[in-house]
Protein backbone atom coordinates (compact mmCIF):
# COMPACT_ATOMS: atom_id res chain seq x y z
CA UNK A 1 0.00 0.00 0.00
CA UNK A 2 1.67 3.53 -1.03
CA UNK A 3 2.13 5.64 2.22
CA UNK A 4 0.44 8.63 2.32
CA UNK A 5 2.68 11.74 1.60
CA UNK A 6 1.15 15.62 3.63
CA UNK A 7 2.68 18.82 2.28
CA UNK A 8 3.01 21.51 5.57
CA UNK A 9 2.11 25.43 4.61
CA UNK A 10 1.56 27.60 7.25
CA UNK A 11 1.86 31.45 8.35
CA UNK A 12 4.90 33.12 10.26
CA UNK A 13 3.34 34.49 12.95
CA UNK A 14 0.83 32.00 15.06
CA UNK A 15 3.21 31.34 17.93
CA UNK A 16 0.38 30.55 20.34
CA UNK A 17 -0.48 27.62 17.73
CA UNK A 18 2.89 26.08 17.59
CA UNK A 19 1.99 23.20 20.16
CA UNK A 20 -0.93 22.45 18.56
CA UNK A 21 0.93 22.45 14.86
CA UNK A 22 3.81 20.18 16.71
CA UNK A 23 0.89 17.94 17.81
CA UNK A 24 -0.63 16.96 14.43
CA UNK A 25 2.61 16.23 13.56
CA UNK A 26 3.23 14.01 15.64
CA UNK A 27 -0.25 12.23 15.37
CA UNK A 28 0.26 12.25 11.66
CA UNK A 29 3.49 9.78 11.90
CA UNK A 30 2.03 7.81 14.35
CA UNK A 31 -0.32 6.70 11.89
CA UNK A 32 2.78 6.54 9.35
CA UNK A 33 2.01 9.52 7.05
CA UNK A 34 4.77 10.67 5.23
CA UNK A 35 5.36 14.58 6.03
CA UNK A 36 7.07 17.56 3.69
CA UNK A 37 7.12 20.94 4.74
CA UNK A 38 7.89 24.30 2.61
CA UNK A 39 10.91 25.89 3.20
CA UNK A 40 8.87 29.09 4.72
CA UNK A 41 7.43 27.09 6.86
CA UNK A 42 10.23 25.29 7.72
CA UNK A 43 12.36 27.96 9.09
CA UNK A 44 9.34 29.92 11.30
CA UNK A 45 9.09 26.48 13.21
CA UNK A 46 12.76 26.38 13.25
CA UNK A 47 13.08 29.49 15.42
CA UNK A 48 11.46 28.27 17.85
CA UNK A 49 13.87 25.67 19.16
CA UNK A 50 12.55 22.26 18.21
CA UNK A 51 14.74 19.28 17.84
CA UNK A 52 15.96 19.75 14.01
CA UNK A 53 15.17 15.86 13.29
CA UNK A 54 11.35 16.72 14.40
CA UNK A 55 10.76 19.15 11.18
CA UNK A 56 10.01 17.48 7.98
CA UNK A 57 11.94 17.18 5.12
CA UNK A 58 12.00 20.37 3.29
CA UNK A 59 10.78 21.70 -0.06
CA UNK A 60 10.65 24.90 -2.25
CA UNK A 61 8.63 23.91 -6.10
CA UNK A 62 5.80 21.65 -6.54
CA UNK A 63 5.88 18.85 -3.70
CA UNK A 64 5.23 14.84 -4.52
CA UNK A 65 2.77 15.33 -1.93
CA UNK A 66 -0.82 13.68 -1.81
CA UNK A 67 -2.46 16.39 0.27
CA UNK A 68 -1.65 19.93 1.06
CA UNK A 69 -2.34 21.05 4.65
CA UNK A 70 -2.62 24.74 5.34
CA UNK A 71 -2.36 26.01 8.66
CA UNK A 72 -3.72 29.43 9.18
CA UNK A 73 -6.72 31.54 7.88
CA UNK A 74 -7.68 32.28 4.31
CA UNK A 75 -5.14 34.07 3.17
CA UNK A 76 -2.68 31.35 3.95
CA UNK A 77 -4.65 28.82 2.02
CA UNK A 78 -4.51 31.57 -1.00
CA UNK A 79 -0.98 31.64 -0.83
CA UNK A 80 -0.81 27.84 -0.55
CA UNK A 81 -3.01 27.15 -4.13
CA UNK A 82 -0.81 29.66 -5.50
CA UNK A 83 2.10 27.79 -5.06
CA UNK A 84 0.17 24.90 -5.91
CA UNK A 85 -0.96 26.43 -9.00
CA UNK A 86 -2.31 23.33 -11.42
CA UNK A 87 -0.32 20.51 -9.59
CA UNK A 88 -4.44 19.29 -8.47
CA UNK A 89 -2.88 18.32 -4.98
CA UNK A 90 -5.83 19.41 -2.89
CA UNK A 91 -5.78 21.49 -0.16
CA UNK A 92 -6.99 21.15 3.52
CA UNK A 93 -7.28 23.83 5.82
CA UNK A 94 -6.58 24.05 9.33
CA UNK A 95 -7.88 27.14 10.37
CA UNK A 96 -5.66 29.11 12.87
CA UNK A 97 -6.83 32.22 12.11
CA UNK A 98 -10.34 34.43 12.27
CA UNK A 99 -13.19 33.75 10.08
CA UNK A 100 -11.34 30.61 7.97
CA UNK A 101 -13.84 30.66 5.03
CA UNK A 102 -11.87 28.20 3.13
CA UNK A 103 -10.02 26.33 6.30
CA UNK A 104 -12.90 24.03 7.26
CA UNK A 105 -10.42 21.95 9.88
CA UNK A 106 -9.01 22.69 13.76
CA UNK A 107 -6.04 21.97 15.57
CA UNK A 108 -8.60 20.70 18.15
CA UNK A 109 -9.07 17.50 16.41
CA UNK A 110 -6.52 16.29 14.17
CA UNK A 111 -7.66 12.60 14.52
CA UNK A 112 -11.01 14.46 12.41
CA UNK A 113 -8.63 15.40 9.56
CA UNK A 114 -6.08 12.51 9.63
CA UNK A 115 -8.64 9.59 9.57
CA UNK A 116 -10.73 11.13 6.77
CA UNK A 117 -7.44 11.45 4.59
CA UNK A 118 -6.32 7.65 5.56
CA UNK A 119 -9.93 6.52 5.26
CA UNK A 120 -10.53 8.52 1.54
CA UNK A 121 -13.69 9.72 3.07
CA UNK A 122 -13.45 13.85 2.83
CA UNK A 123 -15.28 15.54 0.23
CA UNK A 124 -13.27 16.89 -2.52
CA UNK A 125 -14.81 20.51 -3.82
CA UNK A 126 -13.59 21.79 -6.73
CA UNK A 127 -12.85 25.47 -6.97
CA UNK A 128 -13.14 27.67 -9.80
CA UNK A 129 -10.31 30.32 -10.65
CA UNK A 130 -10.32 34.07 -12.68
CA UNK A 131 -7.08 34.70 -14.74
CA UNK A 132 -6.24 37.67 -16.07
CA UNK A 133 -4.32 38.28 -19.21
CA UNK A 134 -2.63 41.91 -20.81
CA UNK A 135 0.64 42.76 -22.59
CA UNK A 136 1.85 44.90 -19.52
CA UNK A 137 1.74 42.32 -16.85
CA UNK A 138 5.13 41.45 -15.97
CA UNK A 139 5.74 37.84 -16.52
CA UNK A 140 6.90 37.05 -13.36
CA UNK A 141 3.33 38.22 -12.00
CA UNK A 142 1.04 35.02 -11.19
CA UNK A 143 -2.29 35.80 -12.92
CA UNK A 144 -5.04 33.16 -11.46
CA UNK A 145 -7.33 34.04 -8.25
CA UNK A 146 -9.30 31.71 -6.36
CA UNK A 147 -11.49 34.71 -4.42
CA UNK A 148 -11.42 37.91 -6.97
CA UNK A 149 -8.87 40.19 -9.27
CA UNK A 150 -9.85 43.51 -8.60
CA UNK A 151 -8.78 46.90 -10.55
CA UNK A 152 -8.20 49.47 -7.57
CA UNK A 153 -6.85 53.40 -7.49
CA UNK A 154 -3.11 54.03 -7.15
CA UNK A 155 -2.19 56.06 -3.87
CA UNK A 156 -4.84 58.60 -5.01
CA UNK A 157 -8.05 60.32 -3.95
CA UNK A 158 -9.03 60.41 -7.60
CA UNK A 159 -11.13 57.59 -9.00
CA UNK A 160 -10.14 55.50 -12.43
CA UNK A 161 -12.84 54.76 -14.83
CA UNK A 162 -13.47 51.28 -16.01
CA UNK A 163 -14.41 50.55 -19.32
CA UNK A 164 -16.43 47.02 -19.61
CA UNK A 165 -17.22 44.78 -22.30
CA UNK A 166 -19.08 41.32 -21.52
CA UNK A 167 -18.50 38.66 -24.44
CA UNK A 168 -17.75 41.48 -26.74
CA UNK A 169 -20.92 43.99 -26.04
CA UNK A 170 -20.15 47.47 -23.94
CA UNK A 171 -21.59 46.64 -20.34
CA UNK A 172 -20.67 49.95 -18.58
CA UNK A 173 -17.93 52.43 -17.26
CA UNK A 174 -17.37 52.14 -13.96
CA UNK A 175 -16.10 55.12 -12.35
CA UNK A 176 -15.25 54.33 -8.54
CA UNK A 177 -12.05 53.12 -6.50
CA UNK A 178 -12.13 50.04 -7.71
CA UNK A 179 -13.73 47.36 -9.64
CA UNK A 180 -14.00 43.84 -8.29
CA UNK A 181 -14.25 40.52 -10.27
CA UNK A 182 -14.97 37.55 -8.02
CA UNK A 183 -14.86 34.21 -8.11
CA UNK A 184 -18.65 32.12 -6.55
CA UNK A 185 -15.81 31.12 -3.40
CA UNK A 186 -14.88 34.60 -3.54
CA UNK A 187 -17.82 36.04 -2.64
CA UNK A 188 -17.15 36.16 0.69
CA UNK A 189 -14.27 37.94 0.90
CA UNK A 190 -13.67 41.23 -0.69
CA UNK A 191 -16.76 41.22 -2.95
CA UNK A 192 -18.92 41.02 0.23
CA UNK A 193 -17.16 43.97 1.97
CA UNK A 194 -18.61 45.99 -0.78
CA UNK A 195 -22.13 44.63 -1.17
CA UNK A 196 -21.72 42.33 -3.26
CA UNK A 197 -24.12 38.89 -3.25
CA UNK A 198 -23.17 35.93 -1.21
CA UNK A 199 -22.96 32.76 -3.54
CA UNK A 200 -22.66 29.47 -3.48
CA UNK A 201 -19.09 28.66 -4.30
CA UNK A 202 -20.21 25.62 -6.40
CA UNK A 203 -21.76 27.86 -8.57
CA UNK A 204 -20.56 28.48 -12.22
CA UNK A 205 -20.30 32.44 -11.84
CA UNK A 206 -18.61 35.51 -11.10
CA UNK A 207 -19.79 38.96 -9.87
CA UNK A 208 -18.76 42.28 -10.80
CA UNK A 209 -18.85 45.34 -8.12
CA UNK A 210 -17.76 48.41 -8.43
CA UNK A 211 -15.75 49.71 -4.97
CA UNK A 212 -17.69 53.23 -3.69
CA UNK A 213 -18.64 53.63 -7.18
CA UNK A 214 -20.03 57.79 -8.14
CA UNK A 215 -23.12 56.57 -9.68
CA UNK A 216 -25.25 54.49 -7.28
CA UNK A 217 -27.34 52.66 -9.92
CA UNK A 218 -24.00 51.09 -10.50
CA UNK A 219 -24.68 47.60 -8.79
CA UNK A 220 -22.63 44.51 -8.22
CA UNK A 221 -24.18 41.95 -11.15
CA UNK A 222 -23.83 38.72 -11.43
CA UNK A 223 -22.41 36.81 -14.85
CA UNK A 224 -22.14 33.23 -16.02
CA UNK A 225 -19.13 31.46 -15.19
CA UNK A 226 -18.33 31.05 -19.39
CA UNK A 227 -18.43 34.99 -19.98
CA UNK A 228 -14.90 36.58 -21.05
CA UNK A 229 -14.59 40.47 -19.53
CA UNK A 230 -12.42 43.15 -21.33
CA UNK A 231 -11.35 45.66 -19.54
CA UNK A 232 -9.83 48.71 -19.93
CA UNK A 233 -8.51 51.59 -17.50
CA UNK A 234 -7.91 55.21 -17.43
CA UNK A 235 -7.09 57.81 -14.77
CA UNK A 236 -5.86 61.10 -13.66
CA UNK A 237 -2.97 59.60 -12.59
CA UNK A 238 -1.65 57.66 -15.43
CA UNK A 239 -2.07 54.23 -13.44
CA UNK A 240 -4.40 52.08 -11.58
CA UNK A 241 -3.40 48.87 -9.19
CA UNK A 242 -3.82 45.34 -10.56
CA UNK A 243 -4.70 43.11 -7.49
CA UNK A 244 -5.02 39.15 -7.88
CA UNK A 245 -6.08 37.84 -4.66
CA UNK A 246 -4.04 40.57 -2.75
CA UNK A 247 -1.02 40.78 -4.65
CA UNK A 248 -0.99 43.46 -6.68
CA UNK A 249 1.01 45.71 -9.40
CA UNK A 250 0.92 48.85 -10.95
CA UNK A 251 -0.09 49.30 -14.11
CA UNK A 252 -0.27 52.24 -16.73
CA UNK A 253 -3.71 53.49 -17.62
CA UNK A 254 -4.99 52.76 -21.56
CA UNK A 255 -4.28 48.69 -21.10
CA UNK A 256 -6.71 46.16 -21.90
CA UNK A 257 -7.46 43.14 -20.00
CA UNK A 258 -9.01 39.90 -20.71
CA UNK A 259 -10.22 38.31 -17.71
CA UNK A 260 -11.78 34.85 -17.87
CA UNK A 261 -12.13 31.45 -15.79
CA UNK A 262 -8.86 29.58 -15.54
CA UNK A 263 -8.23 25.99 -17.14
CA UNK A 264 -7.97 24.17 -13.94
CA UNK A 265 -9.79 24.02 -10.47
CA UNK A 266 -8.35 24.12 -7.28
CA UNK A 267 -9.27 20.97 -5.29
CA UNK A 268 -10.72 21.99 -1.80
CA UNK A 269 -10.89 19.29 1.28
CA UNK A 270 -13.78 19.57 3.71
CA UNK A 271 -15.65 16.99 6.15
CA UNK A 272 -19.49 15.73 4.27
CA UNK A 273 -20.90 17.29 7.52
CA UNK A 274 -19.25 20.96 7.22
CA UNK A 275 -21.87 22.60 4.18
CA UNK A 276 -22.35 25.66 2.48
CA UNK A 277 -25.40 26.70 5.17
CA UNK A 278 -23.57 25.29 8.26
CA UNK A 279 -20.41 27.43 7.38
CA UNK A 280 -22.57 30.67 6.77
CA UNK A 281 -24.28 30.32 10.40
CA UNK A 282 -21.40 29.51 11.59
CA UNK A 283 -19.13 32.49 10.14
CA UNK A 284 -21.72 35.33 10.10
CA UNK A 285 -22.94 34.54 13.27
CA UNK A 286 -26.30 33.85 11.71
CA UNK A 287 -29.59 33.94 13.94
CA UNK A 288 -27.30 34.60 17.66
CA UNK A 289 -28.06 37.98 19.22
Amino acid sequence: MKRIVLALYGKSRQDSNLSGIMKFMAEARSRGIGLLCHEKFAAYLSRFGENPDFIPPVFSDIPEADVAISFGGDGTFLRTARRLGNSGIPIAGVNTGNLGYLAHFTLDDPELLLDGIINNNLMTQPRKLLEVSGDRIPEDFLCCALNEIALLKDDSASMINVHVELDGFFLADYRADGLIVSTATGSTAYNLSVGGPILQPELDCMVIAPVAPHSLTLRPIVVAGSSVLRLTMSSRTGKYRLSVDGYSVTMKEGTTLELKAAPYFVNLLTPHDDTFAASLREKLLWGRS
